[in-house]
This record gives C-alpha cells, structure tokens and sequence, in this order.
C-alpha cells in the first residue's frame, strides 16, 4: 500500500463506551489543526461570526464525516479475525476553540460479554496518513457498568496482521472483557 505525507492533523482522545451487553462505542474527542480548522469553519460559517451553529456543524458532519464512513470513520475494533463495522454515529457536535475546530462524536458497535473473556482491539488512525491522526491510547479511557469485568492496556500492534497497513508509531488499546 502506498502511505500519502499528512495533509490534515488531528489530536484525538478516545473513551471505549461498555453498557449491560458489553462493548458499545468509542467516544471520539478530534482537535483539528489551525490551517485545516480555519479552511473547514470558513467553508459552513455562512454568517461570518467565527462561531458555529447547529446547521453549520451539520455542514461540517457531511463534510468530514460523510466520506469517512466507508473507512469507519477511522475507528478500527478488531475481534478475532475480523474488523467490526461501525453501526451508527450519533451525538455529533461542532465546536471551535483556541482556533482549532473540534469534533465530538460517538461510534457505536455491539459486542455481547460472555462468561469467558472476549478480547478486542481498538484503534483511531488513517491507514493512508493522508490525515495524521495522533491519539494516545496510554491516556484513553475506559467506561463500564459494574456487571462488566474490563481490563486493558495500551500497546504496539506489532505482529496484529489485520493492521499490516497501519504506520509503526500507531498504538492500539487492547481489552478484554467479560460479565462478573
């Protein structure tokens, strides 16, 4: 596969998202570099006011997003031999701040808890690094009911074959889980 050089930055965070069932969704937290912020809020701000509002960050969703979904939005959850498709995308939001446009959303999957521990991989980044997409899974956060047993860790997806097409500095957060 050949790599682009990155065109567009984002600093992301994530938070893994578990309800009663077991895994449901990766919170995604993206901060947008200023070149790529102020070309993008310029392109909705049909008012002019440098803010955004709820039909302008509804401009940018199709914008940034509409084209994402085929690379599920750039959220990768490994399980077993497989990658899980994104179910939905909800919670959208819009935002500017310190000059750099910021985008809240929610990807949703559905992997059930079992008896036995279940393990699954999850990853934020551009296989293509057309978009550098820089997000720390040593920071990320985990959300679980109590009836969820979670454990997890950051690390290096060396040897994971399914993302062989992923730069090496790329980090995945992986974790297992099970009911109590």
């Amino acid at each position: 596969m050949a790599f682009a050089h990155p065109h567009v930055f984002v600093d992301a965070k994530v938070q893994v998202l578990f309800d009663e069932k077991g895994f449901s969704g990766i919170k995604n937290h993206w901060v947008y570099d200023e070149i790529y912020s102020a070309a993008m809020v310029a392109s909705v701000d049909s008012d002019g006011d440098g803010k955004l509002s709820a039909q302008e960050s509804e401009k940018l969703k199709s914008t940034i997003l509409g084209d994402l979904e085929k690379m599920n939005y750039f959220n990768y959850v490994q399980w077993g031999s497989d990658f899980l498709k994104v179910e939905e995308l909800r919670n959208f939001r819009a935002s500017v701040a310190n000059r750099r446009l910021v985008l809240d959303f929610v990807v949703y999957f559905s992997v059930p808890a079992g008896n036995d521990y279940s393990m699954l991989v999850a990853v934020v980044a551009d296989p293509t690094n057309y978009v550098q997409v820089t997000c720390d899974m040593e920071s990320a956060e985990v959300s679980a009911p109590q009836s969820i047993d979670v454990e997890y860790f950051a690390d290096s997806l060396e040897g994971l074959s399914l993302f062989r097409a992923f730069l090496s500095y790329v980090e995945g957060l992986y974790l297992r889980f099970k009911k109590k």
